[in-house]
């Protein structure tokens, strides 16, 4: 990619709000010089060591006392001139900090161009950058810990290594089109079947992780559904481990939908409580079942809840995202076929419930798994176009098809592994990926 935005740009890159240090951040040509300017020394004076001064306005007002350094192209975090003020947290210091930077030639920065110049400058792959940002945004510690390992360049290598192999066999395929083999049993060509096979299988796999790396990254929610007073609100209680939902005889203590939030696993779980399914005749009632039901329509998964073997809900209606429980079993002690048995005053099968959730969500149960992980919308569907036209490729070189479609599929699918990676990729991508960043980012 070539850069073409040769302007140099400022923001604030610490979170808003009262804080100890915040940081004003300046990339691009003018980026020294600006802020050599605010501190009142020469550009050549500021360089990778930390020096103190006071920063002031144009008018030479003092505005604070910070730090400042810089780093000079290419060995910055965006490969531009960076400088960097550290000033006192607030607010109205930073942004006085900002508009002393602004004043001198810098504009604000639009959200993730910082990353975006990194990307552009070839200091990071599109994945590690989208990494970044999912380090920032990590809800819970496997989350992080998935985050760091893609930041680390796991999953773009593993692309990368993908893609030279699939090359390799591009060109193997391509040479048969001049010099046709029809003896598809001789080592060489079985040898050659069997590396596009394998090719095959690991970008499938790659596709396959997807859900996974959803469920880990964004976290899982959880619908808790049933008739009244069958114990949905006790059961999210016990799962959560503290007293969220109210709890009461009286049917219908729960009149509208109510979230709460913990980890399994070291994965995000967001519970969601809806009101007990009932002909309501009270019209706020039956809104706030109406509202319950959309929540649970988009809920990963949906913990079926009863109580007795009357008016049984057997989760037919949630399909595979189901998971039927009987409750109060150390009361009951009614189980049917196919649920499981819970209680939220023992304890009881909450743990295997918590197990179910997770697997039904796609999270894998073995520590390591992050690794090569796709985590994002625009990763899966990358990988899954790469995966579709292997898989072609594979299908007619073992129907015996003709070579010039094989590798028609293959010069595809290496094109979207160039896609995943960040290699070829329109302005309309790169301008939806950063607007999730902040500013400062």
């Amino acid at each position: 990619m070539t850069v073409d935005a040769p302007d140099t740009i400022a923001a604030i890159a610490t979170a808003s709000g009262v804080g100890g240090v915040g940081i004003v951040r300046i990339s691009g040509p003018a980026a020294i010089e600006i802020a050599a300017q605010v501190i009142g020394r020469t550009a050549a004076a500021l360089d990778d060591r930390v020096r103190l001064a006071w920063a002031r306005d144009r008018a030479g007002a003092r505005i604070d006392q910070v730090l400042a350094f810089a780093m000079r192209a290419p060995r910055s975090f965006t490969g531009e001139h960076v400088a960097e003020l550290h000033g006192h947290g607030g607010s109205a210091n930073l942004t006085r900090l900002l508009d002393a930077v602004l004043a001198r030639g810098a504009r604000v920065a639009e959200p993730g161009e910082f990353t975006r110049r990194a990307v552009e400058h070839g200091k990071l792959d599109l994945v590690r950058a989208e990494a970044l940002l999912a380090v920032i945004q990590a809800g819970s510690e496997r989350a992080l810990r998935a985050a760091h390992t893609q930041l680390a360049g796991a999953l773009g290598d593993a692309v990368a290594a993908i893609e030279r192999r699939l090359i390799i066999v591009l060109a193997e395929i391509e040479g048969r089109i001049d010099f046709p083999e029809d003896d598809l049993e001789r080592p060489d060509e079985l040898a050659l079947t069997a590396e596009l096979r394998e090719l095959a299988a690991a970008v499938g796999g790659l596709a396959a992780s997807y859900r996974h790396g959803r469920a880990v990254t964004e976290g899982v929610s959880v619908a808790l559904v049933g008739a009244v007073n069958v114990g949905k609100s006790s059961l999210l209680n016990a799962l959560v481990g503290r007293e969220r939902a109210l709890v009461a005889d009286a049917p219908g203590t729960t009149r509208d939908f109510l979230e709460a939030r913990t980890a399994w696993d070291g994965v995000e779980v967001t519970l969601i409580d809806t009101a007990g399914l009932r002909s309501a005749g009270d019209p706020i009632e039956a809104r706030g079942i109406a509202l319950g039901e959309q929540r649970a329509a988009t809920a990963d998964v949906v913990i079926v809840v009863n109580d007795s073997a009357e008016l049984w809900n057997d989760g037919r209606a949630y399909g595979a995202r189901a998971v039927v429980v009987s409750s109060k079993a150390d009361r009951l002690g009614v189980v049917r076929a196919g649920a499981l048995a819970t209680s939220a005053h023992t304890g009881q099968g909450l743990d295997v419930l918590r197990a179910q959730v997770l697997a039904l969500a796609g999270v894998a149960d073995r520590e390591g798994s992050e690794a090569a992980l796709v985590t994002t919308a625009r990763q899966a569907a990358t990988a899954g176009a790469a995966a579709r036209a292997l898989g072609a490729a594979l299908a007619t070189r073992e129907a015996r098809g003709e070579h010039e479609v094989i590798a028609l599929e293959l010069r595809t699918a290496r094109q979207q592994l160039a896609v995943l990676r960040g290699a070829e990729l329109a302005d309309e991508v790169l301008d939806e990926v950063f607007a999730r960043f902040c500013i400062g980012k």
